[in-house]
This record gives C-alpha cells, structure tokens and sequence, in this order.
C-alpha cells in the first residue's frame, strides 16, 4: 500500500497547510531514518530544477526542522527513473505543466502505481493531475490523467468551479471514482 499526499498547488505559500504537507512526507518514519525523497520536476523546463531543488530543500528543512535527508532530482531517462523510483522512500512530483508531466511519466503508466508500492507519494498541482482518471484545474478544462488512481481531481479547486463540476458529472454518469477537491495549499491522504 502507499501512502498518496495530494496537494491543490501553490507549495510555495508559508502557512500551516504547507508546513502540515512537507511534514506529511516523512512523519511515519522514525526520526533517526534518513530518508531519500526523489524531487520530480518534468512539469518544468530542465533549466528551472536546480532552483525548485533550492526551494524545496529549504522549505522542508523549515518545516521539519533540519531533518536529515537524501534528495535525488529525477533522471530523464526512463530506465535511470525506474530505479530511482525503486531506491527512493519518498516520491515527490511538483506542479507545473500537467501536459508535460503526464508524457514523462506515460512510459511508466503499467507499472507506475507497483513501483510506488510501500513508499510515500507526495504529489502538488500537476503532480496530483497526472495520476488521476480525469482532472481539471481553473487553467486547464477536464481531461484525461494516466488513470493511476481511482481518483478525479480539481486542484487549484475554488467554489466558483461548482457548477462546472455538477455539469461534468451529470455528463459522465459511469464514472464513480471519487471526486477529490483540492483548494490551494490544501491537501488530502489516500492509502491506495
């Protein structure tokens, strides 16, 4: 089983939703285990990770006051990814373009969820899209994820995409995987 952190996006944002969700990574493990956390940044150009590597070090440090860690930025290539995946306790998948993040990880899409067996995923914005039957997002009208979890979800979610939302079910009548609503800053835990 593993352990899903679905974030509504804007990581960034010092309050107590952020500081609870950097925390959520890795508060199920003993505080002497020095766990590896896998950055995955295919949402973003190559040329912004070391700058999201940056932030996201601090952040957590901040919020889990200097806890010892290894973080290891994700490889482009496939086979180089599988097996960091496979060495990594936590997998952490940041927002940017869900597009660009969906075709990155669409090789993986048959084995993505056995790979993550037994580890903590911790996913914000495009990271939470990617893995869900269907998605939408203020920016992005629904569409397909890789189907990963039973899930559909609106990140970003505010009450004003309401009736949009009674409009999508109405239409899709047959689906009957739960509806996860996402604010910003906002996440939820699922077990899958």
């Amino acid at each position: 089983m593993t352990k899903y952190i679905l974030h509504g996006g804007e990581t960034g944002v010092p309050n107590e939703h952020n500081k609870a969700f950097y925390r959520e990574w890795v508060k199920d493990f003993d505080s002497d285990f020095i766990p590896t956390i896998l950055l995955v940044y295919f949402s973003r150009k190559s040329d912004e990770w070391e700058k999201l590597e940056g932030q996201d070090r601090e952040r957590f440090a901040r919020y889990t006051n200097e806890r010892k860690t290894h973080f290891i930025v994700a490889s482009n290539d496939t086979d180089t990814f599988r097996g960091q995946i496979k060495g990594a306790d936590v997998v952490y998948a940041r927002g940017g373009s869900s597009e660009d993040l969906i075709q990155a990880l669409e090789p993986l899409k048959g084995e993505l969820k056995r790979l993550l067996d037994g580890k903590v995923y911790a996913g914000s914005s495009a990271g939470v899209m990617v893995l869900s039957h269907y998605t939408r997002s203020p920016f992005e009208d629904w569409k397909k994820g890789l189907d990963i979890l039973p899930i559909n979800s609106i990140i970003h979610y505010s009450e004003s995409m309401g009736n949009d939302l009674g409009s999508f079910k109405k239409s899709h009548q047959d689906n009957d995987y739960e509806y996860l609503l996402l604010p910003e800053t906002e996440f939820a835990v699922k077990y899958f």
